[in-house]
């Protein structure tokens, strides 16, 4: 991470500077976050299904349905794929330093979607970019309003121990170390966008 990377992690966002270190799910080569990236699909409740075996007097038993998702687990299962998806777009860009990936916005809006664009434009224009295990630990912290949540917080414990900043040349930019770091987002339903990651912070290393 470099020194003004440092500075912005230190105060809890990273705003373009970040990603100078790492992020969960491994991901060593792009082919594998793409493999990885088919995880950032919302996920859909389960589909009832129904079934009848005859007796031996030829009457049946009642069918049985799997139990609808509850709302709330839908939204909490929704903003979880969307923050992941989110990083693994990111890390995915960062092979190649390109703001304009897709699937940034698939995923991010907002500040949060400026934040990242930011970052890579600016590894782009100093001849850089990043590759390495970007790592998530993702949890609900809360959602609201309950039952129907329409705003999901997710805390993090982001791993970016070896996602980490090339030069051009392949050899690293700096010789300073990722590491665990506190991080939090606001996954907001934007409706017909559907669920995407709004805004986030991450602290300095070793805050988690």
């Amino acid at each position: 991470m470099t020194r003004n990377a440092k500075r912005d992690a230190d105060d809890g966002v990273w705003p373009r500077s970040f990603g100078r270190a790492g992020v969960d799910r491994r991901v060593d080569t792009f082919q594998r976050w793409r493999w990885v990236a088919g995880l950032g699909v919302l996920l859909l409740g389960l589909a009832g299904c129904d079934s009848s075996t005859p007796t031996s007097q030829g009457s049946s038993v009642p069918s049985l349905s799997a139990p609808a998702q509850s709302t709330r687990g839908s939204a909490e299962q929704q903003a979880l794929a969307a923050y992941e998806g989110m990083w693994q777009a990111y890390a995915a860009a960062g092979l190649t330093a390109n703001p304009d990936e897709p699937d940034l916005a698939r995923y991010a809006s907002g500040q949060a979607l400026t934040t990242l664009r930011d970052g890579l434009a600016q590894y782009r224009e100093d001849g850089q970019f990043l590759k390495g295990d970007l790592v998530t630990h993702p949890q609900v912290a809360d959602a609201s309003p309950d039952p129907d949540p329409t705003s999901v917080t997710v805390t993090d414990c982001l791993d970016t121990t070896k996602f980490l900043v090339y030069t051009r040349s392949g050899e690293l930019a700096d010789d300073a170390p990722g590491g665990r770091r506190y991080t939090k987002a606001t996954v907001t339903n934007l409706a017909e966008e559907g669920w995407k990651v709004t805004s986030f912070g991450v602290q300095a290393v070793n805050t988690c």
